[in-house]
């Protein structure tokens, strides 16, 4: 019996020293995940997969979005000559995106255009990559393509780009269907994607040159992951490139269903375009949110 108290008292010290040391882990753990708030908080960021504009255009410009938590983070940016070259064709350097917490505002990257006399590829292009990011920021899109439409060759040419619009909780309308697009400026400065009154998308159609004559793109829709009739309304339309522009936004609109799908998209196809030749004709419109 007393040989029995004795082992007691002696691994009580242990038992007491072993508690201690697994609380102290415990403690250490809770410490070290309490700056983030809660681990699973990340802002997600993303930018636009595709920008063209023409030669004659003064800056492309890139969205980068952002979703999901506004934790303080920030991203940094490459970017990577293709056919379009610096400093001949464009300007731009890599660089750092930042957001504060509680910011969820957009970001945009800005590339000069070089114009020149010269005749060129029809497209050439360059890609923005999103890298390095914080710890509590992740890259959901990483890879931006701008393409510079030539404008000094003989060829009229249109082109359609994808995009990736965020279906932000915050800011998108209600599921209230309403066929009338709001009006939307030349795709000469592409604008980022929203949701419009009416839940209408639009998709930009560039030319690599504006016409003194109205011209007539027509263009349809195809399932991708969405679907027609439950997810958007099916398009398959004409519609005027007003003269002097360099292209126009194709209007899609959005059904409830759509609201409820994340990384999902439809495709845009340009199937005839009166003053010239269609260029990569088909684009992907991938929601996001």
């Amino acid at each position: 019996m007393m040989r029995c108290m004795t082992m007691k008292s002696r691994m009580l010290p242990a038992l007491v020293a072993g508690a201690v040391a697994l609380a102290t882990v415990i403690a250490a753990t809770a410490v070290g995940d309490q700056p983030r708030a809660a681990a699973d908080c990340q802002r997600s960021v993303a930018i636009d997969p595709q920008v063209t504009v023409s030669e004659a255009a003064a800056t492309l410009t890139f969205t980068v979005y952002t979703a999901s938590c506004a934790a303080a983070g920030s991203v940094s940016y490459a970017v990577t000559d293709g056919t379009a070259h610096r400093p001949g064709d464009f300007a731009l350097a890599g660089g750092v995106l930042q957001w504060p917490a509680g910011d969820s505002g957009l970001r945009q990257i800005q590339a000069v255009i070089v114009g020149d006399a010269v005749t060129e590829a029809l497209l050439e292009d360059f890609t923005v990559t999103l890298t390095n990011p914080s710890p509590d920021v992740r890259i959901a899109a990483a890879t931006g393509r701008g393409r510079i439409f030539d404008n000094d060759t003989s060829i009229r040419a249109v082109t359609a780009d994808s995009r990736l619009c965020l279906l932000d909780p915050r800011t998108s309308p209600p599921p209230s269907p309403s066929p009338t697009p709001s009006p939307k400026p030349d795709p000469g400065t592409v604008v980022p994607c929203t949701i419009e009154p009416g839940n209408i998308v639009s998709t930009p159609l560039a030319t690599n040159n504006p016409s003194t004559l109205d011209q007539v793109v027509t263009v349809r829709t195809s399932d991708g992951d969405l679907t027609a009739g439950l997810d958007y309304v099916a398009v398959n339309r004409t519609l005027t490139v007003p003269a002097g522009q360099t292209g126009v936004y194709v209007p899609v609109q959005l059904l409830p269903h759509a609201f409820t799908q994340s990384w999902k998209y439809f495709n845009l196809t340009v199937t005839y375009y009166s003053g010239g030749t269609v260029v990569t004709g088909t684009a992907k419109v991938t929601l996001w949110r």
